[in-house]
């Protein structure tokens, strides 16, 4: 009925007997379910999920859908109606607000990975050649057409052929705050040993990102170059959603 919980249909010797059968099958069963409940916890608990709160209900539905992560922008009508108390409930089921999507950070880790896309392959019946990136690459230039549903599964954000881990996008979104919107960041090698890119993709990354790059007494700098049309796309929703930082500044941080 749904992608968390998998029938099992044994290809089995007729020889073995039926009472061996029923015992495998309900032995797989077990192991199974098992297996899904402790490594994809929050996400059973989203599923299952009982509140007051219709917001709540609903977006904690939409990220189960989602199998984990929603970008903010798809699902802002029910983030904008939620109190601070409201937050701290699906915080406390382990869900991040981040500035450009909302997802349990915790299913990004290996196992949880490899699990949620074997059961949603399996559910859909198709995208069986997919496999999750290598484990512990935190960019992906990829030349490529790659399936960008399937990598935000994963928790890969694109950027046109460059694929970004949405944690390490919150990392680097804090940088840029902490170094004031407005000003100019220095690209040092911390932003670079981050995302683990060289400096010529990280400078094209930021370009496709709505930033400019630029030197000055032998160092690198970037800075966001607003545009009226820009403000002006954001205001009526137009605003390419690969412009990660262009839409920084009408998020709500609450």
């Amino acid at each position: 009925k749904d992608y968390l919980n998998p029938d099992i249909k044994l290809i089995i010797d007729d020889m073995i007997e039926s009472n061996d059968q029923s015992d495998l099958y309900k032995y797989l069963i077990f192991w199974i379910n098992k297996k899904i409940n402790n490594e994809l916890t929050h996400l059973i608990e989203l599923k299952n999920l009982e509140n007051q709160n219709p917001h709540i209900r609903a977006l904690a539905y939409r990220i189960y859908e989602s199998n984990g992560v929603v970008k903010r922008e798809e699902v802002k009508n029910f983030v904008n109606k939620l109190e601070q108390n409201d937050r701290k409930i699906l915080r406390s089921k382990g869900v991040k607000f981040g500035r450009y999507h909302i997802f349990l950070f915790k299913l990004f880790k290996p196992k949880a990975v490899s699990l949620r896309t074997l059961l949603w392959k399996n559910f859909n019946q198709k995208y069986m050649d997919l496999e999750p990136p290598q484990f512990g690459l935190n960019f992906i230039n990829e030349d490529k057409k790659l399936n960008k549903d399937f990598m935000l599964m994963c928790g890969f954000e694109k950027f046109d052929s460059y694929y970004v881990r949405i944690d390490i996008l919150e990392r680097l979104f804090l940088i840029i705050i902490n170094s004031n919107i407005k000003s100019e960041i220095k690209l040092t090698s911390e932003i670079l040993n981050l995302l683990g890119c060289s400096k010529e993709n990280f400078l094209k990354l930021i370009n496709y990102m709505g930033y400019k790059s630029f030197e000055k007494n032998n160092e690198t700098f970037f800075k966001y170059t607003s545009k009226r049309k820009s403000f002006k796309s954001i205001k009526t929703n137009k605003l390419k959603s690969d412009n990660v930082f262009g839409v920084l500044k009408n998020i709500n941080f609450k």
